[in-house]
């Protein structure tokens, strides 16, 4: 069952191309990553998908309703997650639990206390107190105990240390085990999201996009180095980005080429497709 449908869409600002007939289906139960450099987009995917922005063309469809026109029920069923979040810093992490709760009707509790009591705080605590990465932790917690069935995190990674960002990440593989719950991420750190994410979408400036299982992304895109001579005698077709480094030529190509292949992580293969800069 697919949660989320997009089909044909397209939206610009002004004259600058975001998205030209995007289509993509983001199923149940998978944990999805939305990638790509800053300002090509993922925001704006979001702000679309949750209705604020409406699309030049196309249409994007949440548990089958139109994402410009969501039902309450629907929207009840999506916890989101903005980069550049609010936090009410004179509430306590106590008080915070007891402001959120009634919003909510599934509100779950002991989901929020679970992801607070991994940091060890005190709940009498303010969140004036509390470091940036804390509070973020604080508001993930408000995230879960949601209970939804679709997460949107849009960059849940700011403010996070590398230790808060491992033990988030555990948490969120356990809180979808069930099969229920489906997530769309975005993120700047690609070492998280390796073994978290099941599908992507990169999206590249002008609205190109490249959509695929992170397996088969990993498998087939490599990193080879080559002379100056090798390079020249390989044809453009089989070449998707060329980088200069010092002395060295490096080629990305989803293409078996008979060179010397560097040995990449995922973040590697990410900016050798998109680019370092």
């Amino acid at each position: 069952m697919d949660i989320i449908k997009i089909k044909n869409l397209s939206h610009k600002y002004d004259k600058k191309q975001i998205y030209e007939n995007l289509n993509l289906n983001i199923k149940e139960g998978s944990i999805f990553g939305l990638l790509g450099k800053n300002g090509v987009g993922k925001s704006t995917l979001i702000n679309i998908l949750m209705g604020y922005i409406k699309p030049n063309a196309g249409e994007c469809l949440i548990f089958n309703e139109h994402s410009h026109n969501l039902s309450k029920n629907i929207k009840e069923d999506i916890a989101l997650l903005y980069e550049g979040f609010i936090t009410y810093d004179y509430m306590s992490i106590e008080e915070i639990e007891k402001f959120f709760a009634p919003f909510y009707k599934r509100w779950r509790r002991e989901l929020f206390y679970e992801l607070v009591d991994l940091m060890n705080l005190e709940y009498s605590q303010k969140l004036s107190s509390l470091s940036f990465g804390q509070k973020s932790q604080v508001v993930l917690g408000t995230l879960f105990a949601q209970d939804a069935k679709l997460l949107i995190l849009d960059d849940y990674s700011m403010g996070l240390d590398a230790g808060y960002r491992r033990l988030f990440v555990d948490y969120l593989k356990e809180y979808v085990k069930s099969g229920l719950k489906t997530v769309l991420i975005t993120s700047h750190v690609m070492q998280d999201l390796d073994g978290l994410i099941d599908e992507m979408a990169i999206i590249r400036r002008g609205g190109e996009i490249y959509s695929n299982r992170v397996k088969n992304f990993r498998d087939t895109f490599n990193c080879y180095e080559v002379t100056k001579d090798e390079k020249m005698s390989i044809e453009e077709k089989y070449i998707h980005r060329v980088e200069e480094y010092k002395d060295k030529n490096l080629i990305y190509s989803f293409h078996n080429l008979n060179l010397k292949e560097i040995e990449t992580n995922f973040e590697d293969k990410f900016l050798g497709f998109v680019g370092r800069y």
